[in-house]
């Protein structure tokens, strides 16, 4: 069995990570390195993916295409034959290898990755117009697991960084600060834990959110917490 690659945060190079049978742990910030001899395919099975264009560099090192949530497949671009792609791990990742498909046989998942395409275009237009606080809800509920968006109960959630929540929403970090700072005094957020929030999924997306959440917070120690969560 071949071993497979991921890029740990900061690494100058590639190191094994767990037999591809046994599925393949990413930790946050990890990229998945492409295979060069034939292309893989994947199923993420818990966790959050950042799908990149490379060449188009903003300052988290690839251009946001595209948000893969459990239960999507990974890898679909490469049967396309196309190059150039990054995936990197907004939160600790889980993938499982799936056979690459043969036509006839293949065709039911190339029918589901078309449909995920679909749905996953229907979410980055949500990510991407609208207001930047509206963006950002979208966006704190498709990291949830869809089986508990329709929880009542608070429980904890890993959130990625703030430059990589800026880069999908297509704002500024400290924008995003300011959301979570108001989040925090409407009682809608805990984000104590660095990376993590508490919240209610259901009372997150049925409160309506008060207007001028992005704007500057003039009290120092509420500006210093924010400051802290986004170092």
């Amino acid at each position: 069995m071949e071993s497979i690659l991921f890029i740990a945060p900061g690494a100058a190079s590639p190191g094994p990570a767990p037999d591809a049978a046994e599925g393949l742990c990413l930790p946050a910030g990890s990229a998945l390195a492409p295979c060069a001899d034939a292309p893989r395919l994947w199923r993420l099975t818990e966790g959050a993916l950042r799908l990149d264009r490379p060449e188009a560099a903003d300052a988290t090192g690839g251009s946001f295409t595209q948000l893969l949530l459990p239960g999507d497949l990974v890898g679909l671009e490469g049967l396309t034959g196309a190059a150039g792609y990054q995936v990197r791990a907004l939160v600790a990742s889980h993938l499982q290898p799936l056979p690459l498909p043969t036509l006839p046989a293949g065709w039911p998942v190339l029918a589901e990755g078309l449909g995920q395409q679909q749905r996953r275009g229907e979410d980055l237009l949500r990510l991407r117009s609208g207001t930047a606080q509206a963006r950002f809800k979208h966006l704190l509920l498709l990291l949830v697991p869809e089986a508990s968006r329709r929880e009542g109960d608070v429980s904890a959630w890993p959130l990625p960084t703030l430059k990589d929540m800026a880069a999908i929403i297509d704002t500024a970090p400290e924008t995003v600060s300011r959301i979570l700072g108001n989040l925090r005094r409407q009682h809608l957020l805990d984000d104590r834990q660095r990376q993590v929030a508490s919240f209610s999924p259901t009372r997150l997306r049925e409160v309506e959110w008060p207007a001028g959440m992005t704007r500057t917070d003039r009290n120092p120690r509420r500006r210093r917490a924010a400051e802290a969560w986004a170092a």
